[in-house]
């Protein structure tokens, strides 16, 4: 019996199309998004490659322990073709000089092995989530920074310039060295200290004990910024040494 062209064509039409639409899976294709530190790892063919995994995450974790902010941590998985020899002890390492800060690369060492030794070299990126000071309105050259003139603002510390604020008792009796824009992330580069205390001024001495306050008034006997040792004569005309505060007032203590 012969099919008719007109009734082949309607059956094949939607089986054709059915195979057109579906994705083709290749056997062997790597994983293109990294593994997420906070996420279960996606585990690789072979075992050693997931030993590999660990050891990279385990080296990061302890060498970020003290970074500022939330450290999240991405390791780039292995080709699933690679083929590493069998390692009875692994550790993690970084070039000298490295540092584990947004995207580098973490060494693996095979350090007792039957067979020979190997190194291999895992790209890993470190991101530091945490906040960072930034100026709320435009500000020109030489201004006093006064705390509504700076915002915190979260962000990936790793992508923005080194050395930025990321603590507001930085910017205590401090002034810009140059016109600044709204959104200018702060360095300690962009600005200068303000003294806060002149030489010849009359200063507040303040002494803080277990359950009380001592005050008492003298001269400073130099000009100090912030944080600075200055001497202060007492009416008695004794010297005493104290730490210069934002305030302009000299902190004593024993």
């Amino acid at each position: 019996m012969k099919l008719r062209p007109d009734i082949f064509l309607a059956a094949a039409i939607p089986g054709l199309a059915w195979f057109l639409c579906c994705p083709v899976q290749a056997a062997d294709r790597v994983p293109a998004n990294p593994v997420m530190a906070n996420q279960q790892p996606m585990v690789p063919a072979s075992d050693i490659h997931t030993r590999v995994y660990q050891t990279v995450m385990q080296y990061v974790q302890s060498q970020t322990q003290g970074y500022p902010g939330k450290v999240n941590i991405e390791i780039q998985p292995l080709d699933s073709r690679i083929r590493i020899a069998e390692c009875d002890l692994m550790e993690g390492f970084t070039v000298q000089g490295a540092r584990l800060w947004g995207k580098t690369h973490v060494g693996v060492r095979c350090v007792q092995s039957a067979t020979k030794p190997w190194t291999l070299y895992v790209q890993t990126d470190v991101q530091v989530w945490g906040d960072y000071a930034v100026t709320a309105l435009p500000l020109s050259q030489g201004s006093p920074l006064q705390s509504s003139d700076v915002v915190m603002q979260t962000g990936d510390l790793t992508k923005l310039p080194a050395g930025i604020i990321t603590d507001l008792s930085m910017l205590e009796g401090k002034k810009t060295l140059l016109n600044m824009p709204l959104g200018t992330v702060l360095r300690p580069d962009l600005l200068k200290s303000m003294p806060v205390v002149m030489q010849g001024q009359t200063v507040q001495l303040s002494s803080r004990g277990e359950g009380f306050v001592i005050t008492a008034d003298g001269t400073a006997m130099q000009t100090a910024n912030v944080g600075q040792v200055v001497d202060v004569k007492v009416s008695s005309g004794q010297l005493v040494k104290g730490i210069a505060q934002a305030n302009g007032k000299v902190d004593v203590r024993f």
